[in-house]
């Protein structure tokens, strides 16, 4: 269409690049630091495919209708100089050749089945990491079909968020921070991209509003600052674990002497990852993660398996076994009637790998208190290259904004609360009792009895 080449272009800048991806990117992720043009990245890029006709039909997300307003606003300022309509009750843009742009909201995977059926050649996300999780985005992409050319998948988003760590793992932000760097899916042959977006790329704005770059810096959040500034993914806004840092946290492996305790524990889930972890605690209290296991969509008899693989074969604990396993209360529940094995519950199918379960402390304010008092007593360690997935976690959930003492539950938090379950039956603040001083009592295996008695008690409120 003649009448959009002036109607909007974007600016010489990482917004360009992200435009010119169309032929040779179906999935993009546009995103970084507040002020990034991420929302003109989007209507842009819909735009540039317009002359296709009926055939080009795309579909642009945001988590709740309200949260539409504001690209609903900025569509007006764009889409009528091409000549297409808003049908207001409707949320659909129209253009005259049949091309068609729907505003629409998906807060949670059962909202899907409203799209069953549809086909689109173009579908949005803005904001993706305000999701819960990434799965209404992963099943929206069985509704990319059809016979345009360049269908393509596209999203924004600022660091943070529910599942700031799923988006981090899926287009490797972690391994490739400066963006541009292809991966070619091997299940659905796609190729997905990140490119990064800095207020300073966005020179229309800063020429507009030259002081909005200070008022950013004076929020005084210097993890908000280094995410809406810089679009840093390694800092997580509202994160619980602040003063964590990896570099500080992590240790190189080495072999557990045989008097320290030794347990695991971990979060279980079956369309929710399940992860599991090898705990050690020294004599004096200190506690190491030396291992760990992390898998998602399978079941209790294949989680069991993975665990006893972790147990069995981990290097640093030769010819020992966890005294504890400590799980998650769920774990004994029955599976429901109709299901395969439904005779068993997820500890069943352990227990026949010979791996025998303890009902865990759940407490989780407390738990997230004892967790941070570790960090902050630099008493918590991770072996470096065994533990990724609970560092991650760890540096990822969010404070609960209705109960700041509490994580905001999330896609990222598993291995989190499976360190946390473990950690509520181990932690002891650093000031020893003086009769255990003085009888020379204070050992790996004292502490062992206090977890066998802590582990009755639980068993005795189940």
């Amino acid at each position: 269409m003649e009448s959009s080449r002036y109607a909007w272009s974007p600016q010489l800048s990482p917004q360009t690049d992200a435009i010119r991806a169309a032929p040779i990117c179906e999935e993009l992720f546009f995103g970084g630091a507040a002020g990034g043009g991420k929302s003109d990245f989007l209507l842009g890029d819909f735009l540039q495919d317009v002359e296709q006709g009926r055939v080009w039909a795309g579909i642009l997300f945001r988590k709740t209708y309200p949260e539409l307003d504001e690209i609903i606003e900025r569509s007006q300022a764009i889409y009528p100089h091409t000549g297409a309509e808003y049908l207001v009750g409707q949320k659909v843009w129209r253009w005259p050749n049949g091309a068609l742009l729907r505003l629409r909201h998906i807060d949670n995977p059962n909202d899907f089945q409203a799209y069953m059926g549809h086909s689109y050649a173009w579908i949005a996300f803005d904001e993706l990491p305000t999701w819960d999780s990434l799965k209404p985005y992963n099943m929206m992409k069985s509704r990319l079909r059809g016979p345009a050319r360049y269908k393509r998948m596209r999203s924004t988003g600022n660091p943070g968020g529910k599942c700031h760590l799923e988006i981090k793992d899926y287009f490797d932000i972690a391994t490739h921070p400066d963006g541009y760097h292809p991966i070619k899916d091997s299940v659905s042959g796609m190729t997905r991209m990140f490119i990064p977006s800095k207020v300073t790329d966005n020179r229309i704005l800063l020429d507009n509003d030259p002081g909005y770059v200070d008022r950013l810096k004076g929020v005084g959040d210097p993890e908000l600052v280094a995410a809406w500034l810089d679009g840093s993914w390694d800092a997580v806004v509202g994160s619980y674990f602040s003063m964590l840092r990896r570099v500080d946290v992590e240790v190189d492996p080495f072999e557990i002497p045989p008097d320290w305790a030794v347990f695991s524990c971990g979060d279980y889930g079956e369309h929710n990852p399940t992860w599991w972890g090898l705990i050690a605690v020294n004599p004096d209290d200190d506690v190491y993660v030396i291992d760990e296991y992390h898998r998602s969509d399978t079941g209790g008899a294949e989680h069991a398996r993975g665990v006893k693989s972790l147990l069995d074969g981990c290097p640093y604990i030769p010819g020992q076994r966890p005294r504890l396993n400590l799980a998650p209360s769920d774990m004994w529940t029955k599976r429901r009637p109709g299901e395969a094995n439904q005779a068993l519950a997820p500890s069943d199918s352990f227990a026949q790998e010979g791996i025998h379960l303890t009902r865990a402390n759940m407490d989780r304010v407390n738990g997230w208190r004892n967790l941070k008092d570790l960090l902050y007593a630099k008493r918590l360690k991770f072996f470096k290259g065994r533990t990724d997935r609970v560092c991650a976690s760890l540096t990822s959930v969010q404070r609960d904004p209705n109960n700041p003492e509490d994580v905001l539950k999330g896609a990222d938090d598993h291995a989190a609360d499976g360190l946390r379950l473990g950690v509520n039956h181990v932690y002891k603040p650093r000031k020893i009792p003086q009769e255990i001083v003085d009888d020379n009592r204070f050992t790996g295996q004292h502490l062992l009895d206090l977890l066998k008695e802590r582990e009755q008690a639980a068993v005795e409120r189940y």
